[in-house]
């Protein structure tokens, strides 16, 4: 498939949750330029995938995203398999994969699982879309004020990561925040700098920001050193934010997105929406 008619894809399942991540993906699709697939995913051992009761809920799910973004390109699909291997598969034909993340009682819907085990092993972004029953009401407005938060430390997973929210930024006309955690640690997003102050550190932050700075000159962009725990200092960056975006691996290596580092714990504990840049 060309690469510019690649799609957004969403995942949906029968909850709340679900709907508001069609409408996250819905915009998504608008501002790329791109067209929408709603994916079901029927499990293994399921009726058909041409199931009355799937075909209903992926063609609602459209009918929402065609109300919510009119003149959107909306296909909808039912695959038959397991989630997590279907949404995968999918992302391979891909240009953003959105699927919906914890409720708002904390516990993980149908997808929130599923929005782990694609962050990690994905063929393109993914958008994880927490608590987005809050944007299924006939009133709600998605987030178009704040900041977009990127943490980094200079890798080239993290390199990812900062292009991906410049390219957020444009298409959201919303300033960047670069962030990078200074206290000595192997996560993902730190750079152990002992004898050194926060000032050194911002220096060498700014300088391998200026040429996404050169890029992206329309972008307001924010550089900051912050002394702490990278785990709770992104996490702290993120409540504010609009989207928190991080690299599927960093200096923590392929642990960043399993139980302990960096990225998974944003993933798992941000209220803000998480975009996970995932390796080209």
């Amino acid at each position: 498939m060309d690469s510019n008619q690649r799609p957004v894809v969403v995942g949906v399942d029968d909850s709340l949750a679900a709907f508001g991540a069609v409408r996250w993906a819905a915009d998504e699709a608008i501002r790329l330029g791109r067209p929408l697939q709603v994916i079901h995913a029927v499990g293994a051992d399921a009726a058909e995938p041409g199931d009355l009761h799937a075909q209903r809920l992926a063609l609602d799910a459209t009918v929402e995203a065609r109300l919510w973004q009119p003149g959107l390109q909306v296909a909808a699909a039912t695959r038959r398999g397991e989630a997590a291997q279907v949404l995968a598969e999918q992302s391979r034909h891909a240009a953003l994969l959105v699927v919906g993340g914890r409720t708002a009682t904390r516990l993980p819907a149908l997808l929130g699982s599923v929005g782990t085990h694609l962050a990690a092993h994905a063929a393109c972004p993914v958008l994880v879309i927490h608590h987005a029953e809050r944007w299924t009401g006939p009133e709600s407005v998605l987030p178009s004020h704040g900041r977009i938060v990127v943490g980094t430390d200079g890798s080239v997973p993290a390199e990812h990561a900062v292009q991906l929210a410049f390219q957020e930024a444009v298409a959201r006309h919303l300033p960047v925040r670069a962030v990078r955690a200074w206290h000595p640690s192997q996560h993902w997003f730190a750079r152990p700098a002992p004898g050194r102050g926060a000032g050194a550190v911002l220096d060498e932050l700014s300088a391998g920001l200026n040429p996404w700075r050169g890029k992206f000159p329309e972008v307001e962009m924010e550089a900051r050193a912050v002394d702490g725990d990278p785990d709770e200092v992104l996490l702290a960056e993120a409540r504010d934010a609009v989207l928190v975006v991080v690299g599927a691996r960093g200096r923590g290596g392929a642990r960043d997105l399993h139980h302990g580092g960096t990225a998974w714990h944003v993933l798992h504990n941000a209220d803000s929406p998480v975009l996970v840049a995932r390796p080209d």
